[in-house]
């Protein structure tokens, strides 16, 4: 008997625009809709919306589009504060408030994560400023053909756009952009900027100039007399990724103040962007780990000591492991002037197995009560994965990406441990990006 073969007929061309209905949106706010039973994400859309948006890419299970037009408004759709929204790719979701921003934020993580803890106690997110709260920023520098090109990178592009202010900026910096680019234009190094990095903390306002040559004796008078008259400080970083300052001295450390204690950095460290929340994230994080003057503490991926100072204070011992050796010492420093003799830090690869990690026999006895880990976007897998070695009573983990903390999460699970208690943080408004805490405590 013959088979004959029928191909499917393809629902839809990529660069056809449709007209579409939105059922719901997933966790990074994309619209979802259905055409002849096959999934549409468009992302700015919202439920209960009819758009007009173009098809971009076809697949076989889902296809994208872009948003052209909204035909029927939703009720939460309000209209973007900042004159670059529907440009800057800085921002996604400035079209609803930030309460609803927060409740779709928080929906898509429960989804996420019922399948691995059903029973895990939500608590009410860590909430921020809706604006102003952004302290530090990268800003784009580009020149061609005698033409600057001085903000942030457009929506789904690596392509630059002029902006003249920034609403999710602290101040001095959400006003500051116009002053910088005259000041950029006038230099003799203009084509040689690669691009600006704003910080706002404790110490004062500095803008950091990633600078291919150096500066002639005219281009430090401009730089100086814009400091003096906006009230910050330049700091330069050369070709080798050194940070000094404009007449080639080196800085002194940057700092912010965290329950009480002065936390220092140089300008290349990494630091929480939204200080409004780094205070909350810190003292929430102190209280979950239920503290005794008894605990021995593992801080994992710890910085210059953001959370482990906090911790110091209430524990009888913390280790404390990084894997950049200018913040283990940083983060020394800072134990030393905070008067903590209780913290051991240590320059480490946590994803090497712990039998090869000098901190794990040498101070531990192979065993701590607590730990807290504050991994990057991709999370803390290999050393999750020994955790039985260790056998803490508590586990909290702050992660910055949802999959990966849903991974990890299932493989602290496997080695004994309840999700107890979650919530999200709002680091990120007027964004797509999700941050979460949550604690595991050993069955």
């Amino acid at each position: 008997m013959a088979n004959f073969y029928i191909a499917k007929k393809k629902i839809m061309k990529t660069g056809k625009q449709r007209a579409l209905v939105i059922d719901k949106l997933d966790q990074k706010f994309q619209g979802l809709g259905y055409i002849d039973n096959k999934v549409v994400f468009v992302a700015g859309a919202l439920p209960g919306e009819k758009v007009m948006m173009q098809i971009t890419r076809d697949h076989k299970k889902y296809a994208t589009g872009t948003l052209l037009e909204v035909l029927e408004p939703a009720v939460e759709r309000i209209t973007p504060n900042c004159q670059h929204f529907s440009l800057c790719g800085g921002c996604q979701t400035q079209y609803v408030d930030n309460d609803y921003q927060v409740s779709v934020k928080q929906q898509g993580l429960e989804n996420r994560m019922r399948r691995v803890a059903p029973d895990a106690q939500w608590l009410p997110a860590i909430e921020s400023p809706s604006w102003h709260y952004r302290r530090r920023a990268r800003v784009g520098v580009h020149v061609v053909r005698g033409k600057l090109t001085m903000g942030f990178r457009r929506q789904g592009s690596n392509d630059l756009i002029n902006i003249e202010q920034c609403l999710v900026l602290t101040a001095p910096f959400d006003q500051l952009f116009q002053p910088l680019e005259q000041l950029v234009q006038s230099l003799s190094v203009t084509d040689k900027i690669g691009h600006l990095e704003f910080i706002a903390v404790d110490s004062g306002n500095y803008v950091v100039i990633r600078l291919l040559s150096p500066l002639n004796a005219d281009d430090q008078q401009l730089l100086a007399s814009f400091a003096k008259q906006h009230q910050v400080t330049f700091l330069i970083e050369d070709n080798d990724s050194q940070i000094k300052t404009v007449d080639n001295s080196v800085p002194t450390p940057l700092f912010y103040t965290l329950a009480g204690e002065t936390i220092s950095f140089n300008a290349a460290d990494f630091i929480q962007v939204n200080a409004s929340v780094n205070q909350q994230m810190v003292a929430q994080a102190v209280d979950w780990l239920e503290l005794k003057p008894s605990d021995k503490v593992l801080d994992l991926f710890c910085g210059v000591g953001n959370f482990s100072l906090s911790i110091a204070a209430k524990a009888q011992l913390v280790v404390a492991v990084e894997g950049v050796n200018a913040m283990v010492e940083q983060a020394k420093a800072n134990a030393q002037n905070a008067g903590l003799d209780n913290i051991t830090f240590y320059h480490s690869d946590l994803s090497e197995p712990l039998a090869e990690q000098a901190w794990y026999s040498r101070k531990l006895g192979e065993q701590v009560d607590k730990i807290l880990l504050d991994p990057a976007r991709d999370g803390a897998m290999a050393i999750v994965e020994q955790l039985s070695k260790l056998k803490p009573d508590i586990i909290v983990y702050v992660s910055c990406e949802p999959s990966s903390l849903e991974r990890d999460s299932q493989i602290i699970i496997k080695q004994g441990y309840q999700l107890e208690k979650i919530c999200i943080m709002d680091m990120f408004p007027q964004t797509t990006h999700l941050e979460s805490m949550a604690l595991f405590r050993k069955s």
